[in-house]
């Protein structure tokens, strides 16, 4: 285990410098290395186990410092820090306007691709609080991140995406994501070879999915292909946000006649005895979505949409009792 300065140490460093970082720039840094250092890896980090507050706020000061605004490892430092301080929810409670607005300048742009996808990592965190999000929107920091879904670096593209997908947990955000023209950034990191970038794209259009007027933008972005084809990923995750916004997609007709040309059913059907229930939920809602109206227009049309319904729900229990019984999945076919 590594061990590092803590919090504490850390801002009885930073004040003793009554604002001349520039006299102890090598002392900060090196105390800024060791405590991310033995704090990135959430699971053996003692900061985030701490019940005490960070200094945040004092570590967003000295991002100002034209000491550390023209060094980018001094920069880079200083945002992974407030990343590891931002996991902790009584530091994201008490993020201000002021706060946002100093990470926001050093993100725009960054010096480096690595300083922008730190800068949005600590937004990611942030925004897993309903003020900061609404936060957030007053200002340029979404059209900043979707710029950064552009760029060629994969790492700055994923946590870029990540961030607006806690954007787009909020319904005042998704909104703002549309309005900025973010979905079609999105839709095209579907198809990325990387699949954090894939995981974190697929994420944030299930969200925007459940926004009406995304919906036909997603349809005219040529985004639904790309949705059918990750129904087969191997990442639960990936299909299962595919699934849910196929499932709030398919509500609308003319994105359901496009859904219904691509040979859904078959995915969809198995991903029905998914591990995830939430996943299973998803591809339920999607099947009756897209199915279902076909059983309006038939004879006997109430009746068979029962016995559908029914056939649906017979598959997730019959794969729930699987699970009880055995370790092991078979494998499919």
């Amino acid at each position: 285990m590594v061990l590092g300065p803590t919090s504490q140490e850390l801002e009885s460093l930073i004040s003793a410098s009554e604002g001349r970082v520039v006299d102890s720039k090598n002392r900060i840094k090196l105390a800024l290395k060791s405590f991310v250092d033995a704090n990135e890896n959430v699971g053996s980090s003692a900061n985030y186990h701490s019940n005490l507050p960070d200094p945040q706020s004092l570590m967003i000061s000295i991002l100002d410092d034209s000491v550390v605004r023209n060094d980018a490892l001094f920069t880079l430092l200083c945002l992974k820090t407030l990343k590891i301080f931002s996991r902790k929810q009584l530091n994201r409670g008490s993020i201000t306007e002021s706060d946002i607005l100093g990470i926001l300048a050093v993100i725009s742009p960054p010096l480096n691709d690595r300083i922008g996808a730190e800068g949005s990592n600590v937004l990611l965190n942030i925004c897993h609080e309903v003020k900061n999000v609404q936060t957030l929107i007053r200002t340029p920091g979404v059209q900043q991140l979707i710029s950064f879904l552009t760029e060629e670096d994969e790492a700055l593209q994923a946590n870029a995406a990540g961030a607006i997908q806690s954007v787009c947990f909020l319904a005042e955000g998704r909104e703002h994501v549309r309005l900025c023209l973010g979905i079609p950034c999105l839709v095209d990191l579907l198809v990325s070879d990387n699949a954090k970038v894939v995981l974190r794209a697929v994420g944030a259009i299930h969200n925007l999915s459940s926004d009406p007027e995304s919906i036909h933008i997603i349809r005219e972005c040529e985004g639904i292909p790309s949705l059918v084809l990750l129904l087969t990923s191997s990442d639960d995750a990936v299909s299962g946000s595919a699934a849910g916004a196929l499932q709030n997609i398919s509500r609308e007709v003319a994105s359901r006649i496009i859904i219904k040309t691509l040979d859904v059913v078959p995915p969809l059907s198995v991903l029905l005895s998914s591990t995830d229930p939430q996943t299973q939920l998803c591809a339920a809602g999607a099947l009756l979505n897209i199915v279902g109206p076909d059983f309006d227009i038939e004879v006997g049309g109430a009746q068979r949409r029962r016995a559908f319904c029914r056939l649906i729900s017979l598959t997730m229990a019959t794969a729930a009792i699987y699970d009880c019984v055995f370790e092991k999945r078979p494998c499919l076919s």
